[in-house]
């Protein structure tokens, strides 16, 4: 009998995260976070276990997600991230993210509103889209914080320039 692809990816899944924890133990490397101000040489470690590693789980957790959406909700999917997309591009062309930053990494809707020149109402829905892939958080209802990716993005200016193209 024929194992269900659901168990095989879900086991498939797991293999390749034990194997990236022993590597990481071996080797010191500190676990990921998206949290504020972390670092981790695990997203640039050129270990080619790590590598292979990440990839693999990477392309089993996309094949996983599609069997889970189904084909109505992974086409959805698909073409809203172009929104999401829309939406990094206008809080970066606007400097919301550096408001944030020079307010101490948090600041208020009413505030990135003003200082970006965004209606409240549609950077809230960008905002919101952006909390979603986790590029900013909302610890309080329409206060907004930075994360490390959100940090990246105004740090690192050649990299900001891809991301813009």
């Amino acid at each position: 009998m024929e194992q269900d692809i659901l168990v095989q990816l879900a086991a498939d899944i797991l293999r390749s995260c034990s194997s990236i924890y022993q590597t990481r133990q071996a080797t010191g490397i500190t676990p990921p976070t998206l949290q504020p101000g972390s670092t981790t040489a695990f997203w640039s470690d050129s270990s080619a276990e790590i590598t292979t590693a990440r990839t693999t789980t990477l392309g089993l957790l996309s094949r996983l997600t599609a069997l889970l959406q189904g084909p109505y909700d992974f086409l959805s999917d698909f073409v809203a991230s172009n929104w999401d997309h829309g939406a990094l591009y206008a809080i970066l062309q606007s400097q919301t993210l550096e408001s944030m930053s020079a307010a101490g990494g948090s600041a208020s809707l009413s505030t990135l509103s003003t200082q970006s020149g965004i209606p409240e109402d549609k950077l809230l829905r960008m905002l919101q889209l952006l909390r979603c892939k986790g590029i900013v958080r909302e610890p309080e209802d329409e206060i907004f914080s930075l994360t490390a990716v959100s940090e990246l993005l105004i740090n690192d200016t050649n990299f900001r320039a891809w991301v813009e193209f």
